[in-house]
């Protein structure tokens, strides 16, 4: 959830005074999303972007920015340093062929050079030059290309060692000259999907700065492009803006520099103790989930220095099932990658592993350090890189909160997209009244403090107090997803303020949903100071028939519609409903139960009185929560209560919460005689569960060997046993064991009973 400084947006309403729309590009503008995963498109749809392979990494080379010694700011990338021609040189990262970079010909050769910074670190798989296609203007008959990878050749200044990667060696003609690029590895090491054989020679190139070098005066001679292509798009890059980041057990060095594309940052770990000791580990959220399919990092060892083993596992978010403490340190669930062995002599350095697509937001990496590799003392990671190709596989948006104005009574949630097969779009709300506000007091160095640390500061010393907005108490919490495009509003209300949330998704990464809009439907609260409950008594005996009285307080305002429906949620069946309006009795139009909630309809419409419900009916679950919703017959308009204090409409099973058995009250027919009398011609088998979250109870008949005989399916809520197989046919006299099972998240729970069979 958001931490920082929100404003309480009032949303302008559509064409109806009861719709409030969400379909232009300025109404997601307080959002907050991914940023680069989820696109805001002009004409007001929302989309996901995409990451690809084979992508030219001048093209957008000006949307990234690196650290600078030689200024304080960071710098973008672009054209670096034009020795001639310097009004035309932005042409050769336009991705036009019509247009072109010339030097001026009244230049010294020495000048007739153009270097591109890429403002970040890739792996280049070639440079490709393009030349003008025309018959004024030439190709350069001699050149060279040179690259580097972004690493400074001194600590304080901007200074490049450049190696050439290409050369004419006869003069060219060729409009079109590419230059493939490569990297030899040294060093033995195995792990699955790792690149190797082949002289373990890599497609690629570390490459951060192109520079093009003409070597002889040529007139009319011009360069139109100069591509740098690369294995794809690196979907690590941007991670902190898109709300994720990296994590670490130690800091040393710089965790971000994994993350950044500088090769100048690194992270560095030492010691050959246990990972979780020595807090050998690192952890990269996405900020979304990507489908990717190569993961490359690199390694500086100091000294002959062994690196040891690595481990590295990739999650999609899912929470983890069961403990997985000992392998990650993350509560997410996280499928095995590769295991790098790597205390060969001489270790490897370069790793690049290929596998097939999968989704991934977090990845994992821990050092498996080597107990006997006394060596593996200082490593060094320059960087991390994930590729893969498709749109975004899964991300989250979410709305400001949403002022509606006044206390309103929302009715329904819509919305419109477009949903290939493969796609998804998941919808949730929440609603609430009120906020609370909280004060954040920092240093002028942006360091937190305590109030009373900040008052004796000087002003000179001291930030503005700021102060951020938090939902209050009353708020409700994420609702279930909205299952369908015209469904019921799922969060509480009349309320004053609600709060969306939007995921993007897909299951194939060759798709992806287009979200058209959003629109709430809402009319004025049918009580507009809202409405309040409580059930009394707020304990109960397990499974025991009891008198319950479910209290509704209105606070009506002038002009309120009021309500004579009520609707209660109950976890049973129940029974002698009485109903009182201000103290006294009335007679209900209609008691019926409709699924899981008990409605009443009312004689008269209730304006200005307290209703009691009085009711009976059994608990069998700790913690049961009765909620409600008053209406007006005829009307589809709800309105929902709140409990009066926290807790007030909550039934507490005291013999539940203190422990004891899942499987109660257990009651089995122990003689039967299905021979068609009608009497007893049935077992019944009767229980009651407690308290769990656990599977559907399993009810099976066994011989005294234990052999399986019959798999008991239940019928309204209860089970009975005719004395036959799962084939039909009539078992013979005898003892039989009835078996009740139950998985709950505690474990596996049986009870045995027997049944004897007679003619």
């Amino acid at each position: 959830m958001r931490l920082a400084v929100i404003a309480v947006a009032v949303w302008s309403m559509g064409a109806f005074a009861d719709e409030l729309r969400l379909e232009r590009q300025s109404d997601w503008d307080s959002w907050t999303f991914p940023q680069g995963a989820v696109i805001p498109n002009a004409d007001g749809t929302i989309g996901l972007s995409r990451i690809d392979k084979d992508t030219d990494a001048g093209l957008d080379a000006r949307a990234f920015q690196h650290a600078s010694k030689s200024q304080k700011e960071p710098i973008p990338g672009g054209i670096h340093v034009v020795g001639s021609g310097t009004a035309t040189a932005d042409n050769l990262i336009d991705g036009r062929s019509d247009t072109w970079w010339q030097p001026d010909s009244a230049d010294v050769v020495e000048d007739w050079f153009v270097e591109i910074d890429l403002g970040r670190m890739v792996l280049a798989k070639k440079v490709r030059l393009t030349f003008p296609d025309t018959l004024d203007v030439k190709p350069f008959r001699t050149f060279s290309v040179f690259i580097n990878d972004g690493v400074r050749a001194s600590n304080t200044r901007d200074v490049f060692v450049f190696s050439r990667v290409g050369q004419v060696t006869e003069p060219n003609t060729e409009r079109v000259v590419e230059y493939d690029l490569e990297t030899v590895v040294t060093g033995a090491a195995t792990g699955e999907h790792l690149t190797t054989g082949d002289g373990d020679t890599l497609r690629f190139m570390r490459t951060q700065h192109v520079r093009f070098v003409v070597e002889k005066h040529q007139p009319n001679a011009a360069l139109a492009k100069i591509e740098v292509i690369t294995i794809g798009d690196n979907a690590v890059l941007g991670s902190v803006e898109r709300g994720g980041g990296v994590r670490g057990g130690t800091d040393k060095g710089n965790l971000l520099g994994l993350v950044d594309g500088d090769k100048n940052t690194v992270w560095t770990i030492s010691g050959t103790a246990d990972w979780i000791d020595s807090g050998h580990w690192f952890e990269i959220d996405l900020g979304a989930t990507y489908w990717i399919d190569e993961a490359y990092y690199h390694l500086r060892n100091f000294r002959g220095d062994i690196p040891g083993n690595f481990e590295l596992t990739t999650s999609d978010g899912s929470e983890a099932v069961g403990l997985t403490q000992n392998r990650i340190r993350s509560p997410f669930d996280f499928l095995h990658l590769s295991t790098i062995d790597n205390t060969f002599t001489p270790p490897r350095s370069v790793f690049d592993l290929n596998f097939s697509s999968r989704k991934a937001r977090y990845l994992f990496l821990r050092r498996i350090n080597v107990p006997e590799c006394s060596q593996c003392l200082l490593t060094t990671f320059t960087d991390l890189y994930l590729f893969g190709q498709g749109y975004v596989a899964d991300a989250v948006m979410e709305s400001d909160f949403i002022d509606l104005g006044g206390t309103k009574s929302i009715r329904r949630l819509t919305w419109d997209a477009d949903l290939p097969p493969g796609t998804f779009i998941e919808i949730r709300s929440q609603t609430g009244d009120t906020f609370l506000i909280e004060r954040k007091f920092y240093s002028k160095s942006g360091v937190d403090i305590s109030e009373a640390q900040w008052n004796k500061l000087p002003s000179s010393q001291k930030q503005d107090i700021v102060e951020i907005q938090r939902r209050g108490s009353d708020w409700s919490g994420w609702s279930t997803v909205y299952s369908s495009q015209d469904e019921v509003f799922l969060s509480p209300s009349p309320r004053r303020f609600a709060q969306l949330q939007v995921r993007l998704g897909n299951d194939d990464p060759d798709v992806a949903p287009l979200l058209r809009n959003i629109v709430l439907h809402f009319d004025d609260a049918l009580i507009s100071g809202g409405v309040q409950s409580r059930v009394l008594p707020r304990e109960a005996a397990f499974d025991s028939l009891q008198s319950f009285t479910y209290v509704i307080k209105p606070t009506f305002r002038f002009g309120d519609r009021g309500f004579d429906r009520v609707v209660i949620q109950v976890p049973d069946q129940v029974g002698d409903v009485e109903i009182s309006v201000g103290g006294d009795p009335v007679v209900p139009l209609a008691v019926e139960m409709i699924a899981d909630s008990l409605r009443i309809d009312l004689p008269e419409l209730i304006q200005r009185d307290s209703v009691e419900v009085m009711f009976q009916m059994r608990i069998q679950q700790n913690a049961t929560v009765f909620n409600g919703w008053v209406s007006v017959v005829g009307d589809p308009l709800q309105q929902g209560m709140r409990p009066e204090d926290q807790h007030s409409t909550t039934v507490f099973v005291p013999s539940v919460a203190t422990g004891g058995a899942l499987i109660r009250a257990v009651v089995v027919t122990p003689l039967m005689t299905p021979n068609g009398d009608g009497i007893n011609d049935e077992a019944q088998i009767r229980f009651a569960l407690a308290k769990i979250e656990a599977t559907s109870p399993v009810v099976t008949i066994h011989d005294l060997s234990g052999r399986t005989l019959r798999i008991v399916a239940a019928v309204d809520g209860g089970h009975s046993w005719d004395g036959r197989d799962d084939g039909g046919q009539l078992l013979p006299p005898g003892s039989y064991v009835c078996r009740i099972s139950l998985l709950a998240d505690v474990g596996e729970r049986t009870v045995y009973r027997i049944i004897n069979v007679a003619y």
